[in-house]
């Protein structure tokens, strides 16, 4: 089984993106994930230009049975496993270059929204199971990790592929006292429960 996890870098003036640690503790193998997987870390910038784009030609290189992108919500204080994609991108904050979109669909004419593929109802509980903060939620926002999540589902509604986005908190470290956050080795911890879960 072929597994494809990207993260995207940092963004709005924060200097780390807890995804983009995840990617790159994946390309140095510091992961866990049973044998049976090939795992492969992507990552992402955080533009509407391009990012999908990125994402698209490692996805026809790779050819992986699982996509898994990851993205940061600040403020947030689970792990949570994004139920669905809107046509929409309305930015309150500039991308990466400077780009604010506001109320436009992604797709002119597509449809109004694509559900995850992932068994988020299992994933959830097997996480919860490990200790782990973790919630289903139905909104990935409009910013671009919507925009991927989207066009990743457009993508993929005619393959065997499970896609999916999930959203993590803010490191501890990027924190203060009392405010949402998680450990990195929970988040690494959280992507081995999750991969052990969609191979067995």
């Amino acid at each position: 089984m072929r597994v494809l996890i990207s993260g995207f870098e940092a963004f709005d003036g924060r200097s780390i993106n807890p995804t983009q640690k995840l990617i790159e503790a994946i390309q140095s193998q510091e992961v866990d994930h049973p044998e049976e997987i090939e795992l492969k870390g992507i990552l992402l910038p955080v533009r509407f230009l391009d990012s999908y784009d990125i994402l698209k030609k490692q996805v026809d290189h790779f050819n992986p049975d699982v996509i898994l992108s990851f993205g940061l919500a600040a403020g947030r204080a689970s792990i949570e496993l994004e139920e669905v994609a809107l046509n929409l991108i309305n930015s309150t904050i500039p991308d990466n270059d400077g780009v604010i979109i506001e109320n436009a669909p992604i797709t002119i004419n597509g449809a109004a929204s694509y559900a995850s593929t992932l068994p988020l109802q299992g994933i959830e509980g097997k996480l919860k199971e490990h200790g782990l903060p973790a919630k289903i939620s139905n909104s990935a926002g409009t910013f671009v990790c919507n925009y991927l999540f989207y066009k990743m589902m457009e993508d993929n509604q005619t393959t065997q592929r499970l896609c999916g986005f999930i959203h993590v908190p803010l490191l501890t470290e990027q924190v203060e006292h009392n405010s949402p956050s998680i450990e990195f080795h929970e988040l690494k911890k959280g992507v081995t429960v999750i991969l052990n879960y969609i191979t067995y």
